[in-house]
């Protein structure tokens, strides 16, 4: 498996929880070197432990909040001081974000981008450089099918997200020539711990984004070991649900029917998510 890779060395953004931790323990039983980037050490520190004893695999945890540029620059510094080559990048960190249009403000709406789009983007800058001038090497970009469904109530998530998807396009073009692969992972729903992110959401917006995830038949490894397929193979596009792939396309297909099954949803996700209204006490 990835044996067109030469050096055998990854670096896995938000790798400490959820889908990147899953991702670290892959490259860990398949004997890859790892470099962990993500905001939380200490339990990127536990997993490279315990992966350590159990794999003996070769693991460098930094700190790096991606949304941070100095943060960034100084790991590519790092990684580059080593002398061995990244041949895989997976930009994973990210965040959840859910609100309508007067649910998302600006604060929210800016932190959403500069995670989701902004990160993605300075590690690819950042990092690129370290790939093997000639490949081959190869790029992941975590998105989410939030990307291509549009699904209402998502606002902010949904624009970084496709915004990450074509900056995918772009770099699979400009870097096509080095033998350098770009893919995109567009998973929908799965249960993650991506809910620690949203911080500061209603309660029915939480529960309403809880259910979804609890619904979904995947986990977190599921995912892992679909992108790690995907990698392999060189896909662009790596969909995980099988639903998410007839929804693809359906909406490619038929855009205004799947337009207009969704702006029927809307008026129910305004009800149900608004705020109860304030009693005034009649004089």
């Amino acid at each position: 498996m990835l044996n067109r890779f030469r050096h055998k060395t990854v670096l896995i953004t938000g790798g400490a929880s959820g889908l990147g931790a899953e991702l670290v323990t892959l490259f860990a039983k398949l004997n890859w070197q790892i470099w962990i980037a993500d905001r939380q050490p200490e339990a990127a520190e536990k997993l490279a432990a315990k992966l350590q004893q159990d794999y003996s695999a070769s693991i460098s945890v930094h700190r790096c909040d991606v949304a941070n540029e100095t943060e960034i620059q100084a790991l590519a510094d790092t990684i580059k001081a080593s002398g061995t080559p990244l041949d895989v990048i997976i930009n994973n960190a990210g965040i959840a974000s859910a609100g309508l249009l007067q649910q998302t403000s600006s604060d929210k709406w800016q932190r959403t981008m500069a995670v989701n789009l902004n990160g993605v983007f300075l590690c690819c800058r950042y990092f690129e450089p370290l790939l093997p001038a000639r490949g081959p090497g190869a790029i992941v970009n975590v998105a989410s099918f939030a990307a291509i469904a549009q699904a209402p109530a998502m606002l902010a998530y949904n624009v970084s997200k496709a915004a990450v998807v074509a900056l995918s396009e772009s770099l699979r073009i400009e870097l096509g020539h080095r033998d350098i692969t770009v893919s995109v992972a567009c998973p929908a729903f799965f249960k993650t711990n991506l809910m620690d992110s949203l911080t500061d959401e209603s309660p029915a917006i939480r529960s309403q984004v809880e259910k979804w995830m609890h619904h979904s038949k995947l986990s977190a490894a599921d995912i892992a070991s679909d992108i790690v397929k995907g990698l392999e193979r060189g896909k662009f596009l790596i969909v995980s649900h099988g639903y998410a792939k007839r929804l693809y396309w359906f909406k490619r297909f038929f855009p205004n029917t799947y337009a207009k099954k969704l702006i029927k949803l809307v008026p129910k996700i305004i009800q149900r998510w608004q705020p109860p209204a304030v009693k005034h006490n009649e004089e």
